[in-house]
């Protein structure tokens, strides 16, 4: 069993409005996809719709990174993490 690291989530604001406000939060944790577990026990289905799409995929208007890196770049939700680990919550951006 991996170690269980202490990590601290970063919210951007659209989803701070399904976690009573909450812009950030620790949790336990030995990879990304244990955080978003964590994550929807403590707040709930409105945040389980905020990162997962209807085929139960991460949402594509929505960036996770570790520490500054994009999980697209690490092994996504098997990412595995430390203690005193950043992950960021962030809209995805798009323009033309």
């Amino acid at each position: 069993m991996s170690k269980l690291a202490k990590v601290k989530v970063v919210f951007p604001s659209v989803i701070a409005s399904v976690t009573a406000g909450e812009k950030e939060t620790e949790v336990s944790a030995s990879t990304l996809g244990e955080v978003i577990d964590r994550l929807v026990a403590k707040y709930g289905d409105a945040l389980k719709q905020r990162i997962f799409d209807s085929s139960g995929n991460l949402s594509k208007f929505l960036n996770f990174y570790v520490n500054g890196k994009n999980i697209s770049f690490l092994k996504q939700l098997e990412t595995q993490l430390n203690d005193g680990d950043k992950v960021l919550i962030l809209p995805t951006v798009s323009g033309g």
